[in-house]
Parts: C-alpha cells; structure tokens; sequence
C-alpha cells in the first residue's frame, strides 16, 4: 500500500493544469508542485462496470506505482485514469505501459533512465 503521503486526494488541480500523456491502457495527467513527496491518484472508467474489477485494478497500480516509488522525480501529484481495456491485461503489461508513458512524460529521474 502507498503510504498517506504519497497518496493524492484532489484530483482538480492536476486535471485544471497538468499534462497529459496517453498510453495503450491508461493516461496520465501530471503535475510539479514546488515542494513534497511524489503522490499518486487513481481513476478508474466508468465502462469498467463491476467494483471488484475497479478495486482489482486500483491494487495493481497502486503496487506499481509503489514498486517504482524511488525511480520518480520529487514534487509531482500524478493522477492515473485506466481504460476500461486495462481489465483484459496482465500485471505485466500494465506495468510495462505504465514505466512506458511516465519515461515519455519525463517522470523518472535521469540515472534511471541511463540504466534501462
């Protein structure tokens, strides 16, 4: 689980302001703040109809999202949308989308990007 502090409550700001970079099973809307943690928000589509499918898909991008913590630059709030396709897809792709759309966006740290 994300700690508190690396959890995004208002979405507003970020959708008002941010940028947005688009992948094969979600989109990414993001924002740099001065100062802070990095911190995350989920938004699930509304065509995903059952909430077990909504939760399931939560968990696994808030496990990503956790996986690759250290690998962000500081001072971001990202609010990740999923498409209602991302319910047909491994773990794996979702991750590989997800690492994918946030080196495009410029969201992991430079070092990190030499290594891959």
């Amino acid at each position: 689980m994300l700690t508190r502090q690396h959890r995004l409550k208002k979405f507003k700001d970020v959708y008002q302001d941010g940028r947005k970079v688009r992948g094969r099973y979600m989109a990414l809307k993001y924002m740099k703040k001065p100062d802070g943690f990095t911190r995350f928000g989920f938004a699930v589509a509304r065509k995903v109809k059952t909430r077990v499918q909504k939760n399931r898909l939560k968990r696994q991008l808030r496990s990503i999202c956790r996986t690759h913590l250290e690998e962000y630059r500081d001072g971001l709030d990202i609010v990740v949308n999923v498409f209602s396709i991302a319910t047909a897809v491994s773990y794996n792709e979702l991750e590989q989308d997800f690492v994918l759309i946030a080196g495009r966006a410029g969201l992991i740290r430079q070092s990190v990007q030499e290594k891959n």
